[in-house]
């Protein structure tokens, strides 16, 4: 099985168009990475503009109420002094504290940008007794549950000197959750200035994960190398016809196909992911990873509002993150490598194969249920449990994803061989 496996991966090397498909998809990540990094660049430039402004309107605050002051003296108006020398003092210290944040933005001292932000938190996640305090965005209340999570994930990226991903806004660096309720223009601007930008490696590489990356790439690896079997039978000769009369067993015939085919899946997704990490990483470091992800600890009851206060949550770093990522990677493309292989002794062209494949796994997202194989495409939400709240169910969980994918993707791997038991007599 070892040579004929060697005897595929000689033949995928000589593949002029296996090459230049690669180097495409490595060109794309790497465009798509400093398409990113322009708009964090852009983003960071709009923070500093929105310091300047603050500083400037400040500083006009204390012109002006030096002014009112002297006015006051003159009119001997000794209430007018008292209110003007606090306002001065007051328009002062914001126009340093200011001056202070953007500077510390600027040379990524973020200690002092999250000892601020902690301190504006602070009376609303920890209120005095008797209290009840209420954070407002754009007039519209921000639940309980996001002021929370915001407030311990950035003490804990505090205490453990963490970078934190770039954000449209020079306060309230708030995490968007499930339990958010903005409606309209509040909805954009809050998505707007929540966005986050992560310019380095491994921030950048866990937004593409976000972003459902690891499906798209694992069918454009099943598109490059999973065409063991269908590239035979293009031929004119059709040469599987011609393994017949060697002294090769059929089954090891099928299983070094489908190995190695499965093989150059896996080597393909590690590539893809290596990229886009390495890449941000000579240009602007690795980032931590110990950053904190935010894990949704399920549902207290049946309604949101109530969970929003009584819901319970934990942070995961970025490197378990990762790792979890990685086993369910395993098993998702175990199973989507099994039907395309399955679909391909059926079908010649690739291109059909990769369609009918990705349309098959989008319809069937729409049929969420624990034991169904696709509703753990979307690796983020499982990690996170978002999918637990959005289903209302918690059975999802990271390896109830892993056993259902592998499991299935055996059954499909076992009809792949009597399919070519069967087409080879």
């Amino acid at each position: 099985m070892i040579k004929l496996s060697l005897f595929e991966w000689k033949k995928m090397a000589k593949n002029k168009t296996t090459w230049i498909v690669i180097l495409l998809s490595i060109m794309a990540v790497i465009g798509i990475y400093f398409l990113h990094l322009q708009n964090t660049k852009n983003v960071e430039e709009t923070v500093v503009n929105q310091y300047d402004f603050l500083i400037d309107l400040y500083t006009g605050d204390v012109e002006y109420w030096k002014e009112e002051k002297e006015e006051a003296r003159i009119a001997k108006d000794d209430e007018l002094i008292e209110e003007a020398t606090m306002m001065e003092e007051h328009a002062f210290q914001m126009s340093e504290t200011n001056r202070l944040m953007k500077q510390s933005y600027v040379e990524e001292d973020w200690k002092m940008i999250y000892q601020y932000e902690l301190e504006n938190l602070e009376q609303f996640v920890n209120p005095p007794p008797d209290e009840v305090s209420h954070y407002n965005f754009e007039g519209q209340p921000v639940t309980d549950f996001t002021l929370r999570a915001s407030y311990e994930e950035i003490k804990y990226k505090k205490d453990h000197d963490i970078q934190p991903f770039i954000q449209d806004t020079t306060v309230g660096m708030f995490l968007t959750t499930v339990y958010d309720e903005f409606e309209g223009r509040t909805l954009e601007l809050w998505d707007k200035t929540r966005k986050r930008y992560g310019k380095q490696g491994l921030y950048f590489t866990y937004q593409l994960i976000q972003s459902m990356y690891i499906p798209i790439i694992i069918l454009l690896g099943c598109f490059i190398f999973g065409n063991t079997i269908s590239t035979e039978t293009r031929t004119k000769q059709n040469q599987l016809s011609f393994y017949k009369v060697l002294p090769i067993h059929q089954t090891k015939l099928i299983f070094s196909k489908f190995i190695t085919g499965y093989l150059g899946v896996l080597t393909f997704v590690g590539i893809m992911v290596a990229i886009p990490m390495f890449v941000g990483a000579i240009v602007h470091g690795w980032g931590d990873l110990d950053y904190p992800i935010l894990v949704y600890d399920g549902y207290t009851t049946e309604y949101m509002q109530t969970n929003a206060v009584e819901d319970s949550f934990h942070f995961i770093t970025l490197q378990k993150y990762l790792l979890d990522t990685l086993m369910l990677t395993i098993g998702i493309s175990l199973l989507i490598y099994s039907i395309y292989f399955f679909i391909s002794q059926f079908i010649k062209e690739p291109i059909f194969n990769v369609l009918i494949v990705g349309l098959f796994a989008y319809a069937a997202t729409s049929q969420m249920h624990p034991f169904n194989p696709f509703s753990y495409l979307d690796t983020d939400k499982v990690l996170t449990h978002e999918v637990q709240l959005q289903t209302w169910n918690t059975s999802f969980t990271f390896m109830t994803g892993v056993y259902v994918n592998i499991l299935i993707a055996f059954i499909f791997l076992f009809l792949n061989y009597i399919v070519f038991k069967y087409r080879s007599k």
